[in-house]
């Protein structure tokens, strides 16, 4: 009520000041004399209703792992399909004996839910060549299936117990910088021999040994190793969020000791690395959201790859009433409903929410298209009004006007006809993003939030005239209509 009160008052007030968008929409065709402008306000009722989103586009950097069930929103997981970058002439040390061991490292910086949590994790090494040239966007939407790039019958390549929190290492570790908290899973002897076979092949070029499986990472992915799949086979409690990815190798070689009189026998590391160059994906999976969706007195928000919110706008109405005006302002305001669950592990609120026309949305991530302010905006979470807030929607709603306008002058029975062939023109989404700014704090990048976050928002599509005030969702207008002397 508080919100809606000062929502009015603003309201009366940009009315009797008439302080208009630097870029006031006119849909009327008119010339008005400035001295006879008269400002007024309306309101309508938005309908609103949760939508289901079985995936999103996403091309993130980080990995998610893991699986975790909420009382309100069902179970959730994620598992990821990775490639290991080769750099170009990529060598091992000379008069290399042997490759002792590999490891997968999986390191993250942050995690949600129980951190003591004991989870099983599989890794199988692909079967199938993912080639990422950039045209198949399909490759980068979270409902993957990754059953097309593995053998799901061949014995995995490796398993591993694991928390969140490594309960073998010291706290007195575990709270310096030096600590980078990961997963470590041995790959085995047999995955060694292979990689170390691959590298023994070599050919004379221009008088150079070269091991044409390591000259670059097409290569090496074609010959040696096309990827892993990393996915949860036991256990729930949490998910990682996993920031860096690397293959350990634990090699012996011969080198001449300190004196030069004799060769002795050296170890170390040589680190491989998932990189953007190469192709990394996550498969992310919601199961009992459908109850939600259904549910008529609210909407739902919830990341990654589950529930968005679909805003019906009365356009139709707002185009009758206010066909000769000029619409100076149009806001929308969406309040989020308090978290009344239990669970210890609560999820977070999504900062920041994306308004899309429906039509729009899978055009706008896949070509990594930025927020214009005039057909697509961003709202950040207020903690101080608890609500999304919009404004200068004057210039959404024009564009949309300008696209209906020839439509309904065709006449009625070709006016239906368009509405019945594009469902979704009167809808917009919100969905929840996270952004990448510059040095200026211009938005430079909008992606899909991977986080695990969820929010209940006031509305609903049963909406009618016994409906409580609090519970609807006003779009409120300022428009100026001009008086001839």
């Amino acid at each position: 009520m508080k919100l809606k009160f000062w929502a009015a008052i603003g309201l009366l007030t940009a009315a009797t000041l008439y302080s208009c968008d630097d870029e006031t929409t006119g849909i009327g065709q008119f010339v008005a004399d400035e001295d006879f402008i008269l400002a007024k306000s309306d309101s309508y009722t938005v309908s609103t209703e949760s939508y289901l989103l079985d995936s999103v586009y996403s091309r993130s950097n980080t990995a998610y792992l893991g699986k975790f069930t909420d009382e309100g929103y069902g179970t959730f997981t994620s598992d990821f399909l990775v490639q290991i970058n080769c750099p170009e002439n990529f060598q091992l040390p000379d008069r290399l004996q042997s490759i002792d061991e590999a490891t997968l490292g999986l390191y993250y910086t942050s995690y949600f839910g129980d951190s003591l949590a004991t989870l099983r994790v599989q890794v199988d090494t692909l079967t199938t060549a993912i080639q990422d040239n950039g045209l198949d966007k399909d490759l980068y939407y979270t409902n993957l299936d990754p059953t097309r790039f593995y053998n799901p019958q061949s014995l995995p390549l490796a398993t591993k117990d694991y928390t969140a929190y490594d309960k073998t290492v010291s706290d007195s570790l575990y709270n310096t910088s030096d600590y980078y908290p990961h997963v470590s899973i041995d790959l085995g002897k047999a995955f060694c021999d292979n990689f170390k076979s691959k590298y023994d092949y070599s050919i004379e070029e221009n008088g150079v040994t070269v091991h044409p499986y390591f000259k670059d990472a097409e290569s090496f992915i074609n010959n040696v190793l096309k990827g892993f799949y990393v996915h949860v086979t036991n256990g729930e409690g949490s998910v990682l969020y996993i920031s860096d990815i690397y293959l350990h190798l634990t090699v012996s070689y011969l080198g001449r000791n300190s004196a030069d009189t004799a060769d002795s026998l050296y170890t170390g590391v040589v680190p491989m690395t998932a990189t953007k160059e190469v192709f990394m994906s996550t498969r992310f999976q919601n199961s009992g959201l459908q109850n939600l969706v259904k549910d008529p007195t609210r909407t739902y928000l919830k990341t990654p790859a589950g529930l968005c919110t679909k805003v019906t706008l009365p356009l139709e109405t707002i185009y009758e009433d206010h066909k000769s005006d000029t619409l100076n302002s149009i806001s929308l305001s969406f309040e989020k409903m308090r978290d009344q669950s239990s669970s210890p592990y609560k999820m977070g609120t999504p900062t920041t929410l994306l308004m899309i026309r429906a039509k729009d949305m899978k055009s706008f991530f896949e070509n990594n298209e930025v927020n214009d302010n005039r057909t697509s905006f961003l709202s950040t979470y207020s903690s101080t009004n608890n609500a999304y807030s919009f404004s200068q929607l004057n210039r959404l709603i024009a564009n949309i006007f300008s696209e209906i306008r020839p439509e309904i002058e065709k006449g009625e029975t070709e006016w239906e006809q368009w509405k019945a062939d594009n469902p979704d023109w009167d809808k917009v989404l919100l969905i929840p993003v996270s952004t990448e700014t510059d040095a200026n704090s211009n938005v430079i990048g909008v992606d899909n939030d991977l986080s695990v976050n969820s929010a209940m928002l006031i509305g609903g599509k049963d909406l009618n005239e016994s409906t409580d005030e609090d519970q609807k969702i006003q779009m409120n207008i300022i428009y100026t209509q001009p008086q001839q002397k």
